[in-house]
């Protein structure tokens, strides 16, 4: 049975190429609708927006480990400096009395004076990952992700802005997200920053320290004509669709590509909204057109 589809779609395309011979020059990309297996797709006008990709890793909470040490940092350097100045107020009691010596007074000023300045930079390096800032807690169904994003993208993803979260242990899984803080500073050493997600997760089957890939929407959307990714096929490094045409036929159309999103791609330049695309035997129509004329080697 496979053999004889295989020989009816031969002769199927021979007799396109004969006839394809009879019409002008510029109609040569036509082809027949008699050719089996061919299904098309409509192409749809839909809003797009752009997209940054990063590494993300699930974590057990919203804070970097660089961000609990900042912390705690910061709460060692405040009760040092509460210590130090416990220490000048006694001192300087004393003093009045002239019971403590004038050098354990200046000690204890230099001290608090060094506390005090611990704690400023401690501040400062916590401000640098974010400060204090307030969020909702985790719903049932939500897990925390950790993207990293290269610096050059830091600019352009805005807090609140959709997201996607695909983990590398169950690769069928694409998971919803949503940024719940844009970055707050940037790593020099891997020149990414932290931004940190919000993942729907309603099977739980995320974990702390599971990896996957993050997609990041950014920018304002922008009307776009969309068709799915099987519809393209590659005459050389050209990307060409096949149009479905009135009569039955199909008419070969070199394309300019937009944004490609999971199954679907844009379509820059080439077709408009509503036409109909070979969505299954793009291929095999273009090895058709490649076919020499009868009677050629």
């Amino acid at each position: 049975m496979r053999a004889r589809a295989l020989l009816l779609c031969t002769l199927a395309l021979v007799a396109c190429r004969s006839e394809e011979r009879k019409r002008p020059e510029g109609a040569r990309a036509e082809r027949s609708a008699s050719v089996p297996g061919v299904e098309t797709a409509a192409a749809v006008a839909e809003p797009m927006r752009d997209f940054v990709r990063a590494f993300g890793a699930v974590v057990a909470d919203e804070q970097l480990a660089e961000v609990r040490d900042a912390r705690t940092q910061l709460a060692q350097a405040a009760a040092r400096l509460r210590l130090a100045a416990q220490q000048v107020r006694r001192l300087e009691e004393l003093a009045k009395g002239a019971v403590a010596p004038r050098k354990e007074l200046d000690a204890a000023r230099a001290e608090e004076a060094a506390a005090s300045a611990e704690a400023a930079r401690a501040a400062k390096a916590l401000a640098a990952f974010g400060g204090e800032n307030d969020h909702a807690p985790l719903g049932a169904d939500e897990e925390w992700v950790i993207a990293h994003v290269p610096q050059t993208d830091v600019p352009r993803i805005a807090s609140g802005a959709e997201a996607a979260f695909s983990p590398d242990a169950f690769p069928a899984s694409e998971l919803a997200a949503r940024v719940d803080a844009a970055a707050a500073y940037v790593d020099p050493t891997t020149r990414t920053a932290p931004v940190r997600l919000r993942v729907r997760d309603p099977a739980q089957q995320l974990r702390p320290g599971m990896t996957g890939a993050v997609t990041l929407e950014v920018g304002p959307a922008h009307d776009a004509v969309v068709v799915p990714v099987t519809a393209v096929v590659y005459d050389d490094a050209q990307p060409v669709v096949f149009v479905e045409e009135a009569g039955g036929r199909y008419t070969l159309r070199a394309v300019k590509l937009g944004i490609v999103r999971r199954d679907r791609v844009e379509i820059a330049s080439g077709v408009e909204p509503g036409a109909r695309v070979v969505v299954t035997g793009a291929a095999s129509l273009l090895s058709a057109t490649r076919l020499p004329p009868e009677g050629e080697e």
